[in-house]
């Protein structure tokens, strides 16, 4: 691991909690225990997708954080809960997680919500 990443590209302080999916069975999903994470950058975005009946609003979170934060890299289905603590908060699974790595400075972990 090389330098961290300044703390002004990663604001969210605290509001971002991470619990590692661990499979599924008979009695549903199964999900290890909460991590906090530190420092994020969290981006939220809704997007408005029409077709020629009807319109449908997705909306979608990244999370960006270092790979330090967390002692498992997020899978598809880990469960998130975004700006924790907050009126604001919502909880959501990880669609896709991917890991930026650079040799001077910390690994990024790129984390896409549903």
């Amino acid at each position: 691991m090389g330098r961290r990443i300044p703390g002004k590209l990663l604001p969210h302080r605290r509001l971002v909690s991470v619990e590692p999916y661990l499979g599924g069975g008979a009695n549903g999903r199964s999900f290890g225990a909460a991590e906090l994470v530190e420092r994020a950058l969290i981006i939220d975005s809704d997007v408005l997708v029409r077709d020629q009946y009807d319109a449908e609003v997705n909306s979608a979170t990244t999370i960006y954080f270092e790979r330090s934060e967390v002692s498992v890299i997020p899978t598809p289905e880990t469960r998130v809960t975004v700006r924790a603590g907050t009126s604001d908060e919502r909880v959501s699974h990880v669609i896709r997680c991917d890991r930026y790595e650079h040799p001077r400075i910390a690994d990024l972990l790129e984390v896409r919500l549903a």
